[in-house]
């Protein structure tokens, strides 16, 4: 299943890539997706308890810089719709190489930009809406600056994304401790 008639596997990329070997996920069954509200992030829970995150390179949550966002292919969306909650054991998962049209509108400037994007397969047939879970799906990351007066878009260009376990801070052990107050109650006869 590494690979389907019609859409052949893309080609792997470089071995110095950041974050986790998108191999490591092939097998895993996809539980939930969450998307972050405040960073360009994506929580992949799978039912082994591993979480993944789809992450943008060079983020920074401190200095932003040009707001980035996570874009998906149409079918993947829909995949991931609802509560978050999915059932979809991967079958192929690899970092691939996309070129789009980036551009500045004020200087009219236009270029091809090349990116990495993450691309999955799953195993399965067409939902009940149609979607197919066989084929290759793509998430990518996109840089946009609009103007603040008209909303049209001045500034559009591409980032990579990569893969990395989610890292959880260790939490603190809770203390069911009572309440201590300068007074001292006398039992009520």
């Amino acid at each position: 299943m590494a690979g389907s008639p019609s859409r052949p596997r893309p080609p792997p990329l470089r071995l110095d890539h950041l974050g986790i070997n998108p191999a490591d996920l092939v097998g895993k069954v996809l539980k939930s997706v969450r998307r972050s509200e405040k960073h360009p992030s994506l929580t992949l829970a799978f039912a082994d308890g591993t979480r993944v995150q789809i992450m943008v390179d060079g983020y920074d949550p401190v200095h932003k810089g040009v707001p980035k966002e996570l874009e998906m292919d149409p079918s993947l969306s829909d995949l991931f719709a609802g509560e978050g909650a999915v059932n979809l054991t991967v079958t192929d998962c690899a970092l691939i190489t996309l070129s789009d049209k980036a551009f500045a509108r004020p200087t009219n400037d236009q270029w091809d930009q090349n990116h990495l994007g993450v691309a999955f397969k799953f195993a399965g047939p067409n939902d009940a809406s149609g979607v197919s879970q066989s084929g290759w799906h793509c998430v990518w990351a996109i840089l946009q600056d609009h103007d603040e007066a008209t909303g049209e878009c001045v500034f559009r260009t591409y980032d990579d994304v990569y893969l990395e376990h989610l890292q959880r801070s260790p939490r603190k052990p809770r203390h069911h401790a009572r309440r201590k107050s300068g007074l001292t109650a006398s039992p009520v006869p």
